[in-house]
């Protein structure tokens, strides 16, 4: 079920309406289709779908691994519309290359976001809980003082109105 509600969640972002209907029932389709009968549990469509790019980090390749986030990151990514910075990354997990996708994990281990990473994971290990302006120092060279831009984050949960 939970794979269900997750799919839901994915489909009502990208602006459909979804219906989970057990599929034993007699003529489920025709019924909730041609005859509009209220059957099972409707998911409404958000009112604002997510841009494509934003429904591809959702929905796209499988994260290649987790970053977990101190309190104050996890407050300016959730509330303020932050980008990533590497001072708020508390721990690296997986190893990954620079545009794969990452779960962004609260303090608790909460899911709270998926990003598309600027930099490869032993370059986050090295600069994780860094101020933005070492990066250069660092490693030597830089992608920017966001470890993911706000572009190319989404927030889930209790995020959405920041999206």
């Amino acid at each position: 079920m939970m794979t269900k509600l997750q799919a839901a969640d994915i489909a009502r972002r990208a602006g459909a309406t979804v219906i989970i209907a057990a599929g034993k029932e007699p003529n489920v389709l025709w019924r909730l289709v041609e005859e509009g009968e209220e059957i099972g549990t409707r998911f409404p469509a958000l009112l604002n779908p997510l841009e494509g790019r934003k429904q591809w980090i959702l929905a796209g390749p499988k994260p290649a691994g987790k970053l977990m986030l101190d309190e104050g990151a996890a407050r300016a990514l959730r509330h303020h519309g932050r980008s990533l910075l590497p001072a708020g990354i508390a721990t690296v997990m997986g190893e990954f290359a620079r545009g794969d996708t990452l779960v962004l994990l609260d303090p608790h281990g909460v899911e709270i976001g998926r990003g598309l990473t600027r930099y490869h994971a032993h370059e986050l290990r090295r600069i994780a809980g860094c101020q933005s302006d070492a990066i250069n120092g660092v490693l030597g060279y830089g992608y920017g003082p966001a470890v993911i831009h706000r572009n190319d984050l989404i927030l889930l949960g209790g995020g959405e109105g920041r999206e």
